[in-house]
């Protein structure tokens, strides 16, 4: 069984960082490939626990030709680069259902002139996909991901209207329905705030037939929202319990996201010195088409890096990459953790508003990853003595588009 005891700089027996480190970044002018799109500037919902409401100043709806300069922006010549991709999810998307039906038609006018696809990912709370949305976004391709936190009670405990009304309900006929029909093309997102129970939120999830569900940490810093001691080793005890089920069963269920991704990563896939091609290749546009290393950041001025009129800030991005931006290997934190390499270093706005600073213990997040990495590099090393075949159901998510 996995030892938790262990401190970040002592792998578990039998596992050697060195064998999964990924190759140094490479020193090459980079292509913009990916950007995220804020497109109504506002949401329908005021979650207990919004880490855009804390950070973020208030935003107007992106207007139609700002919409059309970003796509410009992306595809430069008017062909998508290879592995293009839209990133629909700061606010409540679906609040602009116009902007993204163009992005619709671009996109398909794109794939039917060139041949390029560029994958679109929309995440949304949920609340305005009723039965016509829903049949449209069966149709239309696209990855979806919607946030539900579990049961009613967890649920409506945090995610509600503005007014105060619970949204399980919504959200989780929205769900049903899309898991239904796209499960290949749907995650559904759960945040785990203090008190809540790791297992029975991905029980709830699952049995609305969702087959990827991810259980992330609540960003956010106030101690009566976050996780605490308990939570975490609750969470610790649910992740190897979810490893040994799938010793046991040697199929896959439902999958458990990031736990996947560290054992994919265990197994020599998709290692990687950042997290996300944030402020690299994939930025995210404000309303008034400014641009920033991604949606989190938008409407933060000290992190504005240009604007679709004049480019981007060169100068300004080299700053976030060496700084805010920076790979794990300049981490003080990743540089002692023997999981960094499963892991790629903390989401780059999460460490910057919420810590922890170089000085400080750990974060709240990476002791959610240490737990799936430990319990990913148990469950590979018992499948490749046992059942070797077994670890072909890990390849990554995005091998598979």
């Amino acid at each position: 069984m996995v030892d938790y005891a262990l401190p970040v700089d002592q792998p578990p027996d039998g596992f050697d960082p060195a064998d999964v480190i990924p190759p140094p970044l490479p020193d090459r002018q980079l292509v913009v490939n990916a950007l995220a799109l804020d497109l109504s500037g506002t949401c329908n919902l005021a979650c207990r626990y919004c880490a855009e409401a804390a950070t973020q100043p208030t935003r107007r709806p992106m207007r139609a030709e700002t919409l059309e300069a970003a796509w410009g922006f992306l595809c430069g010549n008017g062909t998508p680069p290879r592995g293009a991709s839209l990133r629909l999810g700061s606010g409540e998307p679906l609040l602009a259902l116009d902007s993204l039906r163009r992005i619709a038609e671009l996109a398909g006018a794109a794939r039917t002139t060139t041949g390029e696809k560029v994958h679109v990912f929309l995440t949304t709370n949920g609340t305005r996909v009723d039965e016509q949305v829903g049949a449209w976004l069966i149709a239309s391709g696209w990855h979806v991901t919607i946030s539900l936190d579990g049961s009613r009670a967890v649920h409506d405990a945090w995610r509600v209207h503005r007014q105060g009304r619970g949204t399980f309900d919504q959200v989780a006929r929205a769900t049903a329905r899309l898991a239904g029909s796209m499960a290949d093309r749907l995650k559904v997102t759960a945040v785990l705030c203090r008190g809540a129970n790791p297992a029975e939120v991905f029980d709830a999830i699952a049995a609305l037939g969702v087959q990827r569900i991810e259980l992330v940490p609540v960003a956010h810093a106030s101690a009566e929202v976050l996780p605490d001691e308990s939570d975490i080793a609750r969470y610790e005890e649910f992740v190897q319990d979810h490893a040994c089920g799938y010793l046991r069963a040697q199929r896959g269920g439902p999958e458990l996201v990031r736990f996947a991704d560290r054992v994919a990563r265990a197994m020599g896939y998709d290692t990687r010195r950042v997290l996300c091609g944030a402020g690299r290749t994939f930025f995210g546009v404000g309303p008034e088409g400014d641009l920033y290393p991604c949606f989190r950041f938008i409407g933060l001025d000290s992190y504005r890096l240009g604007s679709l009129a004049k480019g981007l800030d060169q100068a300004a991005a080299a700053a976030f990459r060496s700084g805010a931006g920076r790979p794990n290997d300049q981490r003080v934190h990743c540089q002692r953790c023997w999981a960094a390499p499963l892991c790629g270093g903390p989401c780059f706005a999460c460490a910057e508003m919420f810590g922890p600073g170089d000085g400080e213990p750990i974060g709240l997040h990476c002791r959610y990853v240490l737990a799936d990495a430990r319990a990913a590099v148990w469950l590979v090393g018992q499948l490749r003595r046992s059942h070797p075949e077994a670890l072909l159901s890990f390849i990554p998510y995005t091998l598979r588009l």
